[in-house]
């Protein structure tokens, strides 16, 4: 992945996870965000403001992390189909790993030690509002490397 795709993955992965945030509440859910940054206030004693700050940063990092594998898979094999695959598979597998990895980062946040993995929730096998939700980010990042790509052929 050479540095111009790198950096569309990042503004890919930052733009994803703000839809992500806001299309959040049409699914029924209390935004991630607010959810995290009430834990740490509640839980760890942070003022509002760092509490907001940290969980939007937490969110994004992990958002432009999913758009970087994204695009790595996408810059091997861009067909509709394996796009279509991509998103369901990584749809569904951070939806099994949402639930407790949003755990162990609010207990490394607020305790500021590392959690034992075996006080984490299960993880969620649920096909309900966070499966889709979660499909719906990565059809989000598909989007935009789409656009990306279609971009640079017409320059």
């Amino acid at each position: 992945m050479n540095k111009n795709i790198f950096i569309k993955s990042i503004l890919i992965g930052l733009i994803a996870s703000i839809a992500f945030i806001l299309i959040q509440p049409l699914f029924g859910l209390a935004t991630l965000t607010s959810r995290h940054a009430a834990a740490y206030i509640n839980l760890g004693g942070y003022n509002e403001t760092i509490a907001l700050i940290l969980s939007w940063f937490v969110h994004v990092s992990v958002s432009i992390a999913y758009a970087i594998l994204s695009t790595f898979i996408f810059s091997m094999n861009s067909t509709i189909a394996v796009s279509t695959i991509q998103v369901l598979v990584l749809g569904w597998i951070t939806t099994l790993i949402a639930t407790p990895a949003n755990e162990w980062v609010v207990k490394l946040v607020t305790t500021q030690k590392m959690p034992d993995i075996s006080t984490l929730a299960p993880i969620n096998t649920h096909i309900g509002p966070k499966f889709w939700l979660h499909v719906m980010f990565f059809i989000f990042v598909i989007i935009g490397l789409y656009v990306a790509k279609i971009k640079k052929g017409v320059k």
